[in-house]
C-alpha cells in the first residue's frame, strides 16, 4: 500500500488511520475498558503516518480525515462496548456515551489535527517548490533546444 513511489492515495491514507486507529482501539478497550492512552497514541502515529505517506496532492483529504475517522471510531466503540456498562438505558443513554468519549477523547484528535496539518503545509510548500523548479528547467532545456547557441 505505501511501495508506491507517488504515495497513498487520500483514501488509502484514511483507511490507514481506520485500521490503526481501531487496532488502538480494540487494545485500549481490552487493556483499560474504555479509550484511552493506546487508542490515543495510535490514533495520533497513523495520522502522522497517513499525512507523511501521502501524495502532496491527495493532502487536503488527509487534512480533513483525521475528526471524520476519529468520530467513526468513537461511535463504533461506543455502540459495541458502551462505557455505561449495560444496555439498560437504550438509545439515549448509548447517545451520552458517545458523547461523552467524543468530548473526553478531544485532545489526542486535537493533536492529530495539528501535526497533520503541520505535516501537510510543510509538504505542500515542498512539493511546490519542487514543481517550479521542474518548470524551470523545463523551460530552459526548451530554450535550449531553440537556441543552439553555446550560453556564457
Amino acid at each position: 500500500m505505501t511501495g508506491n513511489r507517488r504515495g497513498l492515495t487520500a483514501i488509502g491514507a484514511a483507511l490507514v488511520v481506520i485500521i490503526i486507529g481501531g487496532l488502538g482501539a480494540v487494545a485500549s478497550v481490552l487493556v483499560s475498558g474504555s479509550l484511552g492512552i493506546v487508542f490515543a497514541v495510535a490514533f495520533v502515529l497513523g495520522c502522522v503516518l497517513a499525512a507523511l505517506r501521502t501524495h502532496p496532492d491527495d493532502l487536503i483529504g488527509v487534512v480533513i480525515m483525521p475528526p471524520l475517522v476519529y468520530a467513526l471510531i468513537t461511535i463504533g466503540v461506543g455502540f459495541l462496548h458502551p462505557t455505561s456498562g449495560g444496555d439498560g438505558g437504550g438509545l439515549r443513554t448509548k447517545a451520552i456515551d458517545i458523547g461523552s468519549e467524543l468530548i473526553l477523547r478531544a485532545p489526542s484528535l486535537l493533536v492529530a489535527e495539528l501535526l497533520v496539518v503541520l505535516i501537510a503545509i510543510i509538504r505542500a510548500r515542498r512539493a511546490t517548490i519542487a514543481r517550479r523548479e521542474r518548470e524551470r528547467a523545463r523551460a530552459r532545456a526548451a530554450a535550449a533546444r531553440r537556441d543552439p547557441r553555446p550560453s556564457r
